[in-house]
């Protein structure tokens, strides 16, 4: 019989060593990966009172793969938005944002707004920026 040669058994244990590995690979980035909305929220919290910014709003972007969420575009880096924003950010407006802060400062001629991403907290934010 084939099944009893003697490379079988070491193919085997390959084989099986190698399906292991990828469902231990499967379970760690599972079990790292947050899955409730809150734990979400709080690490794109986190991620945007590390920034300080002062720059200017190059352009507004909608990413539609990603449930059509929206971000503002500065000088090399971006910043999601909160869908009630959309009518007060436009392109030309000074942003300034303190680090460790979560509010950010939009500035123009006209007029100064300031925007609080804590008083959005119940909505959950993009975490692909």
């Amino acid at each position: 019989m084939m099944l009893f040669n003697k490379k079988y058994p070491k193919i085997i244990l390959i084989m099986s060593f190698i399906v292991l590995s990828i469902i231990c690979l499967i379970f760690i980035y599972y079990y790292n990966r947050p899955l409730n909305y809150d734990t979400l929220n709080s690490l794109l919290y986190r991620k945007i009172k590390s920034k300080k910014i002062k720059s200017v709003v190059i352009r507004k972007s909608t990413d539609y793969d990603n449930h059509g969420a929206t971000y503002v575009v500065f000088e090399r880096d971006s910043l999601p938005t909160h869908t009630g924003w959309d009518e007060k950010i436009e392109i030309g407006d000074s942003i300034i944002k303190s680090k460790g802060s979560l509010k950010i400062i939009i500035k123009n001629s006209k007029k100064i707004d300031t925007l609080d991403y804590e008083k959005y907290e119940e909505e959950i934010l993009t975490t692909n920026f």
